[in-house]
């Protein structure tokens, strides 16, 4: 009988880890050439994260001015998980799994190379979710 109670609380404690890690909202940290965003607490889910893009598209245009079109009408935008925040690259190497920000104009300008997800419209017509 103890053994019982005891999976039982280990299994409502996981459940409700999981429901916390769901619900949390999405953080927009930073936005970075004009097509990218840095975000935390992003949906795990393929169909969360299309739902969540389209239920912030707009308010993420009026704020950050994203996406921008290209002259075809097309455009690409790419939510990257902002993790464990900036750091200075250190490392020299052309294969560093840092992306670094030009836009910033400090030595810790860079993040881990961690992509969520992309939405890409092509010229005025589908858009794509990658």
């Amino acid at each position: 009988m103890k053994k019982i109670k005891v999976a039982a609380a280990i299994s409502l404690i996981a459940v409700s880890l999981i429901v916390w890690r769901i619900s949390r909202p999405v953080e927009i940290i930073a936005v970075h050439d004009g097509d990218t965003l840095l975000v935390k607490n992003f949906p795990l889910f393929k169909y969360q994260q299309i739902s969540w893009w389209e239920n912030n598209k707009k308010n993420i245009y009026e704020k950050y001015k994203i996406p921008s079109l290209y002259n075809d009408g097309s455009y690409m935008v790419f939510i990257l998980n902002y993790g464990e925040g900036y750091r200075v690259d250190r490392n020299t190497d052309q294969d560093s799994n840092l992306l670094c920000f030009e836009d910033m104009k400090v030595a810790a300008n860079c993040i881990e190379k961690d992509p969520l997800f992309m939405v890409h419209r092509a010229s005025a017509s589908r858009v794509y979710y990658h």
